[in-house]
């Protein structure tokens, strides 16, 4: 079958694109007489009326009254949305922000994809989510055990990414020397791997780490307890900001529509369920699903951007903004951009 996108004329490229773009800024729907005002004065309203009623029957726009004016499917959107990329449009350059908010390697992780979360917020107007999953690719640099008052002990690892931690049981005759013999061994041992590749060569470093501190078996094993952790569960999360902000929408000035976005806002699952239907193996720095393209037609009237944030040989993280079909694709994708470009550079 023959792609209608190629097919349709210039004129009527450009008559979509403009109305796509006028129906995000105002949403007001689209008739022949604001497109002329607007930005084709040399057309008639006849014509206007006529490339209208042909996008209308190519699937591009839709009426939600017969004597109401016509607004963008998600067809439309997607058009929109790849006509950004083709013809460069997606600039992550006009975000000039502190680049060091990105590029702290001795920061904890999570707190460096929380500020992540809450800049693309506040510069979007959008909530914001972020998805850690890829934790067995990340590199581990060094490992360090801190005994603490509790008994714990806190197990810092300084990857590529930053730094992630957990806490371990540790026994009364473990000392502060101790764990500082552990933790060189350990980064000895681990330096420049991957922690996918350590849990894979666990016996291994098990057999070694016994006959260097033969007393130490329960800290090693808790150490593997945390490096499984990684590889299956991916130590999971998820930061929000700026749903007040959406509510503002004028989609949501209906009661019922406002109340289903905050219910799927408030359960971690639901939003996880949404970025889940994003094509697994789509690894592009920026990946759209629009409205009626979500696998979960529960979900058809919201669309999500995502940022794929990729360290080796897969996907560490995923920054999502999640909001109505009537997004400002350009503007959010920018941003998104922007924040990838900088975690790669540094």
């Amino acid at each position: 079958m023959e792609n209608q996108e190629f097919t349709m004329s210039e004129r009527k490229q450009n008559i979509l694109l403009d109305a796509v773009e006028r129906y995000i800024d105002n949403a007001i729907p689209i008739t022949s007489s604001n497109v002329q005002e607007n930005s084709f004065k040399n057309l008639s309203s006849a014509t206007l009326r006529n490339e209208l009623n042909a996008l209308e029957e190519l699937g591009y726009l839709k009426q939600l009254h017969t004597s109401g004016g016509r607004i963008p499917t998600t067809k439309a959107y997607r058009f929109y949305v790849n006509n950004l990329f083709s013809n460069g449009s997606i600039d992550a350059k006009k975000f000039g922000i502190v680049k060091d908010r990105f590029t702290k390697r001795s920061a904890y992780l999570k707190e460096v994809l929380n500020d992540l979360a809450k800049y693309i917020s506040n510069v979007t107007s959008y909530p914001t989510f972020v998805v850690t999953k890829g934790y067995q690719e990340l590199i581990i640099k060094g490992v360090n055990i801190i005994p603490l008052v509790t008994g714990q002990g806190l197990v810092l690892f300084q990857t590529d990414a930053g730094l992630i931690n957990n806490t371990i049981p540790l026994s009364q005759e473990v000392t502060e020397e101790n764990c500082k013999d552990a933790s060189k061994f350990l980064t000895a041992s681990f330096y420049n791997k991957t922690i996918k590749e350590i849990f894979e060569n666990i016996d291994e470093y098990s057999k070694s780490f016994n006959k260097q501190i033969d007393s130490y078996q329960n800290l090693f094993n808790s150490l593997i307890q945390i490096l499984e952790g990684y590889v299956n569960n991916g130590m999971s999360f998820l930061t929000s900001s700026n749903t007040t902000k959406l509510l503002e929408k004028p989609e949501y000035k209906d009661i019922n529509n406002a109340k289903k976005f905050l219910n799927i806002l408030e359960n971690e699952e639901e939003i996880k369920n949404i970025m889940e239907t994003m094509d697994k193996n789509n690894t592009n720095d920026i990946v759209f699903t629009i409205g009626e393209e979500n696998l979960d037609k529960k979900y058809s009237d919201y669309s999500i951007i995502q940022a794929n944030y990729t360290l080796g040989n897969g996907v560490v993280t995923k920054i999502g903004v999640l909001g109505p079909e009537r997004m400002d694709y350009a503007k959010i994708a920018s941003a998104l951009k922007y924040v990838v470009d900088e975690m790669k550079k540094s």
